[in-house]
């Protein structure tokens, strides 16, 4: 068992072995002095990774563990700090090093007893196990491991960090797992690894380390979680398949492969030192250590994210393996082709972390004409912003906080924020709309109802210091758009049924999640990776960067087409039809200078994403009606009702016939009090067919019977001003035509779905709605900058 006093008790140990060993450490000859690739100012000791398994070690005894159980993990870990301690002092030979290595994994393996058998479950194989190959497999692996961690101590905290972000999802699994020893012996190290960090991490309070790890202290690490992660994969109480390991590890597996591979192609020695490492790459784009360790810290934590939540998720293996063979693809180019990918950097880091980062950005942004906010503030609202965009698909109260620092962020930006929005015609409109709405829902005894509340959300005055910052942040545009389509992506994986798909049930339009809401959100996202599509094609040829924008625009449309198809959802089928269209018939207008161009692309990608629907449907959905029958028999159906047969109506096509009939309903409703609406959003008892539904189903009817005339005039200028501003922008060319594309497709998509359903039931569509209500904003506050 463990009690919160031991963890601590390590941090102490650790922290005080770092102060008495660092007068020895110079005299022993543990030190780092700078020269050749070292390049840090002073000397430093060495001793850091010996102080935390000193740390360690030491309260193992008070953990009340049984020591014969894991004799084999303390004696393997004091054989790599030995061998470590030689190394920092007198560096020993690559090869005499890897031997002890192999030794003390064969140690583990042969005496331990923990060696990989089981690796996952996978189609046409079933479950894969190694047999008589477990024992040299695991022996390379557990040195590979050693090798990889070891290899990542190359900048202030990094191997630390590394290995602690690592931990952290062991323990939660250990948990999970009920394994409490094993979460003791993981958690008093993470804690003696977090006393050698105040010393080595570079933090506000510490400009630069005063200890490293050394070769002592990464090798260990590695050690002892390649323990942990085979006890806890191989265990009977195993809750996460053996791949969610390999998202845990990816990061430095991944980096110390491709490092090696390139090193031996160089005819070099695959344990040569160099500074190619990935690290590196970042350091010479302008990143500081500090920034650069944290990067990758968080990088290492959020790949271990999507490894075991997707697992316990339900994620199939074969998933995880393919996701894991796209992410090894993507780091083999980004570090094949590091001096192109480093001047990538180095753009991004000017604008945005580097001292420049004002000027850059002012120079890309040439509308905004006015004094910038301060950084304090315009950081607070940028993880507004990402948090918001990732988390709408995944937790309304998430997003409701993201959006909450954006809007707290404007408003203190005093003065300002005021005086540009004060002088709005929007900011003045969307007002009185929202309070307009507010006494509406309070004189309809409807206060309290949430759609009321979500409907002032999309007036447009929650948007607008949204919008106000994103016309700050142009850099930031294309990195918002990928974390509202990972939010998205990730919302899917965990809401899916997997166990019912991995059984091939995909007919059942609930085993992707709600119809509804899934198919608003995959509609809409494939709006925005037609932009990207349209965008990687149109400058195909130009170097690498389209082609690797049309790639993943590609990768990620096909699973997105796949998801809209089997939701079934035929409503959401029209919205993305109508949306796609759209980007041929206003190419003309928004891109006159190259219309003819992305005309003709855009007609190619339409055609494309029309064809995969087809060949979607037709697999996922083979007992069904065609694709080309179920969007027929509705217009059949509207035939037979202007024909007065509505009893033949109803049974072709039950959906349309009620529809009908509840816009009826709204039209009765509009025309009793046509002026200012009932007040109402919730119909009265009806009597069949229509006793099941509790509202209109369209967004626009409720909005048309509860708020009357005025209300349909207020959301048609929120919407109209926005989108003449769009079109100022875009003929001006002071936007790119395809952002404007991008923008006009999925505004007629979820116009098409707020008429025929009613997106405001769910939290992530209402957040949808209100960031592309921004995003169109953009152009308003841009348009008033450059008018004065």
């Amino acid at each position: 068992m463990i009690t919160p006093l031991l963890p601590l008790v390590a941090l102490l140990l650790t922290s005080l072995a770092i102060v008495l060993l660092r007068q020895p450490a110079i005299a022993w000859g543990l030190a780092d002095i700078p020269g050749g690739r070292k390049q840090h100012d002073g000397i430093i000791p060495l001793t850091g990774g010996l102080s935390v398994f000193i740390g360690f070690l030491l309260v193992q005894p008070l953990l009340s563990v049984p020591v014969g159980e894991l004799l084999p993990l303390y004696v393997g870990l004091v054989a790599l700090v030995a061998c470590g301690v030689v190394d920092d002092a007198r560096d020993m030979r690559s090869t005499v090093k890897l031997g002890i290595q192999l030794a003390v994994a064969a140690l583990m393996v042969l005496w331990g007893g923990r060696q990989l058998v089981y690796l996952g479950s996978f189609p046409a194989v079933g479950e894969v196990s190694l047999g008589w190959l477990a024992v040299p497999v695991s022996i390379v692996a557990v040195a590979g491991l050693i090798n990889a961690i070891n290899m990542m101590d190359g900048v202030d905290g990094l191997a630390g960090g590394s290995a602690l972000s690592v931990l952290a999802w062991l323990a939660l699994v250990a948990a999970l797992q009920s394994q409490l020893t094993l979460l003791a012996v993981i958690v008093t190290l993470g804690a003696a690894l977090v006393g050698f960090l105040l010393f080595n991490l570079r933090h506000p309070w510490r400009s630069r380390a005063s200890v490293f790890m050394g070769d002592a202290g990464s090798m260990a690490l590695g050690f002892a979680i390649a323990w942990f992660v085979v006890e806890l994969s191989q265990s009977e109480q195993a809750v996460v398949s053996p791949m969610a390991y390999a998202w845990v590890l990816a990061l430095p597996v991944m980096d110390t492969l491709s490092l090696m591979v390139r090193r031996i192609r160089k005819g070099r020695s695959p344990f040569s030192a160099d500074r190619d490492h990935l690290h590196h790459i970042f350091l010479r784009a302008g990143f500081t250590p500090g920034q650069t360790t944290l990067i990758l810290m968080l990088l290492v934590a959020a790949l271990g994210g999507v490894g075991v939540v997707f697992s316990l998720a339900g994620v199939p293996d074969v998933l995880l393996l393919l996701g894991l063979t796209g992410l090894i693809a993507v780091h083999g180019l980004f570090v094949q082709r590091a001096w192109v990918t480093s001047k990538a950097l180095r753009r991004l880091h000017g604008a945005t972390l580097g001292q420049g980062a004002v000027r850059a950005s002012s120079q890309m942004m040439r509308l905004r004409r006015r004094t910038r906010v301060g950084s304090g503030r315009r950081r607070v609202a940028l993880v507004g912003l990402y948090l918001m965009a990732f988390s709408l698909g995944l937790d309304g109260r998430l997003a409701m906080l993201g959006a909450a620092l954006a809007v707290a962020a404007a408003v203190l930006a005093f003065p300002v924020f005021w005086r540009d929005v004060l002088k709005l015609k929007l900011f003045w409109v969307s007002a009185a709309l929202c309070l307009y709405l507010l006494l509406r829902a309070w004189s309809g005894g409807e206060l309290g109802e949430p759609l009321w509340w979500r409907l002032m959300a999309i007036t447009g005055l929650a948007s607008l210091p949204l919008a106000w910052w994103l016309a700050q942040c142009r850099l930031h545009w294309n990195w918002l758009v990928a974390t509202l389509l990972l939010g998205g992506g990730v919302a899917f994986v965990l809401g899916a049924e997997w166990a019912s798909l991995e059984r091939g049930l995909l007919g059942n339009p609930w085993v992707w999640g709600q119809p509804a809401e899934i198919g608003f959100m995959a509609a809409v996202g494939l709006m925005l990776l037609m932009g990207v599509l349209l965008v990687g094609l149109q400058r195909l040829g130009t170097g690498w960067r389209p082609k690797a924008q049309l790639l993943l625009a590609l990768l990620l449309a096909v699973p997105g087409v796949l998801m809209l198809m089997g939701t079934g959802y035929t409503t959401a089928w029209v919205a993305a039809g109508s949306g796609a269209l759209m980007y041929v018939l206003s190419t003309p207008v928004l891109g006159r200078h190259q219309g003819d161009r992305l005309g003709r692309l855009g007609l190619a990608v339409l055609l494309g994403v029309l064809a995969l629907g087809v060949i979607s449907h037709d697999w996922l959905l083979p007992d069904s009606a065609t694709l080309v029958q179920r969007l027929v028999e509705p217009l059949q159906a509207l035939g037979l009702m202007i024909n007065g047969e509505w009893e033949q109506a109803h049974a072709l096509h039950p959906g349309v016939v009620e529809r009908v009939m509840l816009c009826r309903q709204a039209w009765d409703a509009f025309q009793q009090q046509w002026l200012l609406g009932s007040g109402r959003l919730a119909l009265e008892q009806l009597e069949r067919p229509l006793a099941s539904y509790g509202g209109y189903y369209s967004l626009l009817a409720n909005i048309a019977a509860a708020t009357g005339l005025l209300g349909i005039v207020g959301f048609a200028a929120v919407a109209l001003l926005p989108l003449r501003a769009l079109l100022w922008a875009n003929l001006r060319r002071h936007w790119h035509a395809v952002w404007g594309l991008g923008l006009m497709s999925a505004s007629v998509t979820v116009l098409v779905l707020c008429l025929l359903s009613m997106p405001l039931r769910f939290s992530g569509p209402t957040g949808v709605i209100v960031l592309l209500a921004a995003a169109m904003q953009v152009a308003v506050f841009q348009r008033q900058w450059v008018r004065g």
